[in-house]
């Protein structure tokens, strides 16, 4: 019978913790790498002492998306152990990403979003910080199988389905085995993950309908457990599933009717008024939408100087 272990880490953002999972057999498999520096490192060791188990120990690594928290001690773990490293080639695509062009896609869709000339260096400045981040943290010469969609893949006596899960993050991916889905950040109790997706990059307005096919793909699976990156292990997967699909018609929503009252409006007029304060992930998630609603037929813009001007379609 395979055992599963959890392993928690710290941060120093709410949900305040980040998990990764141990699969132990004759061949021991870890499901994302946890939260960087020391600190992880002695919950990662503390967590395999558990097991009986110690970072020379683990043969297999699989990682669900590049964020620091689920990326973080990927580095470390290859100079200690040498697992063999599974991601999505995407992930490891984004790891190799020519930042200055980063600056530029970045730059452009922040002016796009009607952004000042301070938040669009703030942003720009964040996304190649970014990238930086997690390729100090996660190496692209780290990765030994780059994963494709859908591919089905063996890491010691488990087979895994790579189910391409963008949304929180584009390159994201729920590695299914069996009766388990490691769900990442794409399926969690009792909240949605924000739709980061790519920040301002090049698919910012993308966002929220790639959310949505996201789960589009898992829907009408079955799985008797889910193990989340974040929140409780739980066996309610369609009804969470569910629920983080109304959490979003709910946002959808919301921005729709924040765009009649305001129209015509750029992104950040929508941003400033459906909500209280401003957070870079409600940024995110409103120019995701408005981009949403566009695509659904509901809103249309015109481009004044390089910026959105958004209303409800007739």
């Amino acid at each position: 019978m395979t055992e599963i272990h959890r392993i928690e880490f710290e941060t120093d953002w709410p949900p305040w913790h980040v998990a990764a999972y141990l699969l132990a057999g004759e061949e021991t498999v870890l499901v994302d790498a946890g939260a960087p520096g020391d600190h992880g490192w002695g919950e990662l060791t503390d967590g395999l002492a558990e097991a009986d188990l110690a970072v020379e120990d683990l043969d297999h690594l699989l990682v669900t998306h590049p964020h620091t928290d689920h990326d973080g001690l990927v580095e470390r773990i290859v100079e200690t152990a040498d697992p063999t490293v599974y991601t999505p080639r995407s992930v490891q695509e984004r790891l190799r990403m020519d930042t200055a062009r980063l600056s530029e896609r970045v730059e452009r869709n922040a002016r796009a979003a009607g952004l000042s000339d301070d938040d669009v260096s703030k942003y720009v400045e964040q996304a190649v910080d970014s990238v930086e981040r997690n390729r100090e943290c996660f190496p692209p010469a780290c990765v030994d199988v780059a994963l494709e969609p859908g591919q089905v893949f063996e890491a010691g006596e488990w087979e895994f389905e790579v189910v391409h899960t963008p949304g929180h993050q584009r390159d994201h991916a729920c590695f299914a085995a069996e009766k388990w889905l490691f769900a990442g950040d794409q399926v969690i109790e009792p909240f949605r993950a924000a739709a980061l997706n790519v920040g301002l990059d090049d698919g910012v307005f993308d966002a929220i309908s790639e959310f949505y096919e996201g789960y589009r793909r898992l829907r009408g699976r079955e799985f008797e457990t889910v193990y989340p990156g974040h929140g409780p292990v739980f066996d309610d997967f369609e009804g969470v599933v569910a629920q983080s699909v109304a959490d979003l018609d709910d946002l959808v929503n919301e921005v729709s009717d924040t765009l009649a009252e305001l129209a015509p409006a750029t992104c950040l007029d929508v941003e400033e008024t459906r909500t209280e304060a401003r957070f870079d992930y409600t940024l995110f998630e409103t120019v995701g939408a408005l981009g949403h609603l566009t695509d659904r037929g509901r809103a249309v813009f015109r481009v004044e100087d390089g910026v959105r001007y958004y209303e409800p379609a007739e």
